[in-house]
């Protein structure tokens, strides 16, 4: 049997996510998996993490001592860990952090990789973020001391001059599409993961009780859901002054974070709507499958008032699996998917766009998006996920 590396510095969020289920297809193509990454971090669920840790498959390898706990590995680091575990695969499950030391190949022979290695790109951003004629001044003016880490220069020449990684791999198929030599990936969320993880019961699934009692109470009111713990960036602030404002409800399935810079008065926002009986937040982060479906299917749309956000949405894909449509900014990724493939309705940044387009996104029936969703839906599939990777972590 080979030896396969995976390396991912954090594992919070969809970030253990996408290392369980690379473990999982390593392990069905007979590989011996070590698995890199700060093993001290604190995050907000360690369920994927701890089934990983009590395969007796698998080696776990700690990083963090290295600088920022892995995030900044050196290229001799990297190859330190490839020698000493005879590594003939390496996976870098999030190759955007990684870029200064692909780079290092170019001047250097002793930084050269061993192995074949696979770089996964969440966050192609640069490509939604078009360079003024200031901005282009600006670029030229430091690009000296940045060109190492540059994602605009390593994306768009470097990986196409020099043999940086043996395969590159993009979860953004817009960026794909516009750039013929790169290969797409099925987006791996939370749905992939739970096809894995048997379904237990636990004791989280008090909340469906509690979520159904909601509901009923509030029959005939709109509901908006918010999914994580709770951040500026994804719109928890913006989804309680719309249901403060548009009288109806709030659902949140996760953890406060009071000590986020919000724009609105959050807990005043809150409160208003606990003394209307229209909120119900669990404050508890939900691992449990079961209990995150029943929350998702309690809505019949998702809003997502994402701030700057050009990235793929894990919720939103999640929301999709349901057949729930989706309203989100007219930007990146996930609206470029929403306007393509008819997934729901977009929107422009400001607060007025945004409502604007709810009033009409709530009175359109759901049955309206089911076949394109499904159709959109077939391309994000387990299927496609292990095709591809299937052919690619082959050596």
């Amino acid at each position: 049997m080979q030896n396969a590396l995976i390396y991912s510095a954090g594992f919070d969020g969809h970030r253990q996510v996408y290392v369980y289920v690379l473990s999982h297809f390593l392990n069905e193509l007979k590989y011996n998996i070590f698995i890199a990454g700060n093993l001290k971090e604190k995050i907000s669920t360690s369920l994927y993490v701890d089934k990983l840790k009590k395969d007796n498959r698998i080696v776990m390898i700690d990083t963090s001592s290295y600088t920022q706990g892995g995030l900044e590995i050196s290229a001799m680091q990297i190859i330190e860990l490839q020698i000493k575990y005879s590594i003939e695969l390496t996976v870098f499950a999030e190759a955007d952090h990684h870029i200064p030391l692909f780079n290092a190949q170019i001047f250097s022979r002793s930084n050269k990789l061993r192995g074949k290695n696979i770089g996964i790109f969440l966050r192609p951003f640069y490509y939604y973020e078009k360079l003024s004629f200031i901005n282009k001044l600006r670029y030229i003016k430091h690009f000296k001391t940045r060109w190492r880490s540059d994602d605009r220069l390593f994306h768009g020449f470097l990986l196409k001059h020099y043999k940086l990684l043996d395969t590159v791999l993009y979860i953004d198929e817009n960026f794909v599409a516009h750039h013929p030599s790169t290969q797409w990936l099925p987006d791996v969320f939370q749905q992939f993961a739970e096809t894995i993880v048997k379904n237990e019961y636990t004791e989280q699934r008090i909340w469906i009780d509690k979520l159904n009692e909601f509901v009923e109470r509030n029959k005939g009111l709109f509901i908006f859901l918010y999914f994580g713990t709770a951040q500026k960036r994804r719109g928890y602030d913006l989804l309680l002054k719309m249901a403060v404002e548009q009288d109806a409800c709030f659902v949140h399935c996760g953890l406060h974070d009071d000590n986020e810079k919000y724009d609105y008065d959050v807990i005043g926002l809150r409160k208003n709507l606990y003394d209307n009986n229209r909120i119900m937040e669990t404050n508890q982060y939900i691992s449990d499958p079961v209990t995150i479906e029943y929350f998702f299917k309690s809505v019949s749309h998702l809003v997502l008032p994402y701030r700057s956000f050009y990235g793929s949405s894990g919720v939103m894909l999640q929301a999709l699996t349901y057949g729930i449509p989706v309203l989100v900014p007219d930007e990146g990724i996930i609206g470029s998917r929403v306007k393509k493939y008819n997934l729901g309705l977009t929107y422009k940044r400001d607060y007025n766009s945004l409502n604007a387009q709810f009033k009409k996104f709530k009175e359109i029936p759901k049955k309206s998006f089911a076949d394109s969703i499904a159709q959109y839906m077939y391309h994000q599939s387990v299927i496609h996920l292990k095709e591809v990777l299937t052919n690619v972590l082959k050596i």
